[in-house]
C-alpha cells in the first residue's frame, strides 16, 4: 500500500546546465528524491520550460552560452508568472562578488561546484521550506486584508443604505402626525425630504445593478443618441446641488451641436460619479472645470479638473479598483463605497473607451473617452 507521502503530488524541479553529464546525474539524484524533474542544456529552452511547467524550484548554472544564468534569472523575474519561483544558482565561480551579484538579482541560494549531493538536497529543501513559510505568511496577510475590506465595505454599504431609509421612515412618520393634526404646512417639506432620500436609494440600486452586470460581463454597450440635457447636464447639476454648501465654482464648456452615442443610463451614472468625486474632494470655494468635446462620429472626450485632490502617480490605477479608497476608517473625510471610478471606467470600456487620470497643475484631472462609432 502506498504511503501518504507517495500519494502527495511531486514537486516540480527545473534543471538548467550546459554540462550534459552533470545534468544527467543531477536529474537522477533529484528524481530519486521524489521530484518531477525537467532539464535542459539550453537557456532559452529553460525559459520556455519554466513558463510552461511552472516548477516549484529552479536550479541553474551561471556560466553558460547566452542567455547565461544571470540573464535567465532576470527574464524570469520580469515575468509575473515566473517571478516568484525559488531559484538556486549552481556554478564553478566562487568569488564573493559573483555570489552577491546572484543574490542581488533575486536568487534564493548560490551553490559552488563541485558540490556535495547531500548538501545540495538539504539546501534545496531549505529554500522550499522558506518559500512555503513565506507563501503561508503572505496568504495570512492577504486573508487579513480581505477580511478588513469586507468589514469596511459592509459598514459603508450599511451606512449608505441606512441613512436614506432612516430619513424616509422618520419623514413619513412626522408627515402622518402632522396630517392627523390637520397641520399641512410642513408636509411638503417632509415629502421633499422623502423624495431626495428615495432618489439616493434609487441611484445606489442602479450602481449595484451595474456592478452585477460587470461581474457577469454584461455592461451595456448599446450606443444610442445621448440627450445631453438629461444624461450629461442633469447629473452634473444634481451633483452641484448636493454640494451647494461648499460654494464651488463650476465652469461647464460643451461643444456646440455635440451629438454622442453611448448607453444612456450607464453614461449618466458615469458622469455623476466623475462629477461627484470632483466635488467631494475639492475644498470649499474651489474651481471645477468641465470640458466636453466631440471625437469623431458619435464619440467624445470629457475632462473634469478640480482643485485640491492630487492623486499620486503610483495610485492612479489603484483607485479604479472596486471599493478602493485612498483614505479608510471611521475618520475618512468623505462618504461613499469607492465604486465611482470603477463604474465610470466599466461604462467607457463597454464602448471601447477608457477613463484615466492625467496630470494637473491644480489638483486632479480625469478624462473619459468614448471612441467614434466607426
Amino acid at each position: 500500500m502506498p504511503s501518504v507521502k507517495d500519494q502527495l503530488p511531486r514537486k516540480k524541479m527545473l534543471l538548467i546546465d550546459d554540462d550534459p553529464k552533470l545534468l544527467l546525474g543531477l536529474k537522477a539524484v533529484m528524481t530519486l528524491q521524489g521530484y518531477e524533474v525537467f532539464s535542459t542544456t539550453d537557456g532559452n529552452e529553460g525559459l520556455s520550460l519554466a513558463r510552461e511547467n511552472q516548477p516549484d524550484i529552479i536550479i541553474c548554472d551561471v556560466m553558460m552560452p547566452r542567455p547565461d544564468g544571470f540573464l535567465i534569472k532576470r527574464h524570469l523575474a520580469a515575468n509575473a508568472q515566473t517571478a516568484s519561483i525559488p531559484f538556486i544558482f549552481l556554478t564553478a565561480r566562487t568569488l564573493t562578488a559573483d555570489k552577491i551579484a546572484g543574490l542581488q538579482i533575486g536568487a534564493d541560494d548560490y551553490i559552488s561546484k563541485p558540490f556535495n549531493t547531500d548538501e545540495l538536497i538539504s539546501r534545496v529543501e531549505a529554500v522550499l521550506r522558506r518559500d512555503q513559510i513565506s507563501r503561508q505568511a503572505g496568504q495570512r496577510e492577504m486573508e487579513a486584508k480581505f477580511e478588513a475590506l469586507k468589514r469596511s465595505v459592509s459598514t459603508n454599504l450599511a451606512h449608505e443604505l441606512r441613512t436614506p431609509l432612516t430619513v424616509i421612515m422618520a419623514s413619513l412618520e412626522m408627515a402622518m402626525k402632522e396630517k392627523f393634526k390637520g397641520n399641512l404646512e410642513d408636509i411638503e417639506w417632509y415629502m421633499e425630504s422623502i423624495m431626495t432620500s428615495a432618489q439616493k436609494l434609487s441611484k445606489l440600486t442602479e450602481d449595484m445593478i451595474i456592478l452585477n452586470d460587470m461581474d457577469q460581463g454584461n455592461v451595456s454597450s448599446a450606443r444610442v443618441p445621448i440627450n445631453l440635457k438629461d444624461h450629461f447636464l442633469k447629473p452634473v447639476r444634481d451633483v452641484c446641488a448636493r454640494y451647494e454648501p461648499k460654494k464651488l465654482d463650476v465652469q461647464i464648456s460643451v461643444q456646440d451641436d455635440l451629438i454622442i452615442y453611448a448607453p444612456d443610463v450607464e453614461f449618466a451614472r458615469a458622469v455623476f460619479h466623475l462629477m461627484d468625486n470632483a466635488c467631494k474632494f475639492s475644498p470649499d470655494g474651489a474651481h471645477i472645470t468641465i470640458l466636453f468635446r466631440r471625437s469623431g462620429l458619435g464619440g467624445c472626450v470629457l475632462s473634469i479638473e478640480n482643485e485640491g485632490s492630487f492623486i499620486p502617480v503610483e495610485l492612479r490605477e489603484k483607485v479604479f479598483e472596486r471599493y478602493y479608497q485612498i483614505q479608510t476608517g471611521d475618520d475618512r473625510p468623505s462618504e461613499g463605497l469607492g465604486i465611482g471610478l470603477t463604474i465610470a471606467r466599466a461604462v467607457a470600456e463597454a464602448c471601447g473607451g477608457n477613463v484615466t487620470i492625467g496630470n494637473s497643475e491644480v489638483g486632479c484631472k480625469v478624462f473619459m473617452t468614448i471612441p467614434p462609432m466607426y
